[in-house]
């Protein structure tokens, strides 16, 4: 039986007096997707975020492939998050948007550009690489900002409301993505205030 590639241990979180995590436990397995559903304010978010390095929880533990990283920063994590409001640069293309943590580490022209078109392609984007964000549907901003995430190649994504604002046409188009992204070995975590997939 495999190991889980994450472990989340007694999450504990407040935000002032208002506590937002009690005891959250649980594991997940390399290749599973787990889909985590909640009202809005039940602390998904919350949770995703401290998965993800961006948030300290109160106490309890985040282990990823046995470590402890807790206390690590985002970039020491193998994990991408793709949240909600997309987190977009707005005055970058769509090529420049994704291609942009490969050029941060240098990579050669040719190399990004393949890498860009690839993913373009997986999102079912191919030919919008020199329009901008704000040119896009919501569908597509999100198809998009998966795009970006998948430049890393993570072993852990992590999705926060993605099918928020979406049409079905997108999040049809999204659970394809998701399973293309399964089928590669990647593990998925999803938190949703509706049961999509």
């Amino acid at each position: 039986m495999a190991e889980p590639i994450l472990t989340v241990e007694h999450l504990i979180k407040a935000y002032g007096e208002t506590p937002v995590l009690d005891d959250i436990s649980f594991a997940v397995k390399p290749g599973e997707v787990i889909v985590v559903v909640g009202p809005s304010g039940c602390g998904k978010t919350t949770t995703l975020r401290i998965i993800a390095g961006l948030e300290t929880p109160d106490e309890g533990r985040v282990i990823l492939n046995g470590q402890d990283v807790t206390d690590s920063e985002p970039n020491k994590r193998d994990v991408n998050t793709v949240f909600q409001n997309y987190a977009l640069f707005p005055h970058m293309t769509v090529a420049a948007n994704i291609g942009y943590s490969l050029k941060l580490k240098k990579r050669p022209k040719d190399e990004i550009k393949k890498a860009v078109d690839d993913a373009l392609a997986l999102v079912q984007l191919s030919g919008y690489g020199k329009r901008m964000p704000a040119e896009l549907s919501g569908g597509q901003r999100q198809r998009m900002a998966i795009a970006r995430a998948m430049m890393k190649k993570p072993e852990i994504y992590v999705f926060d409301e993605p099918s928020a604002n979406l049409d079905m046409y997108s999040v049809e188009a999204l659970k394809n993505l998701m399973r293309e992204l399964k089928s590669e070995g990647h593990t998925i975590i999803v938190a949703e205030h509706r049961l999509y997939y």
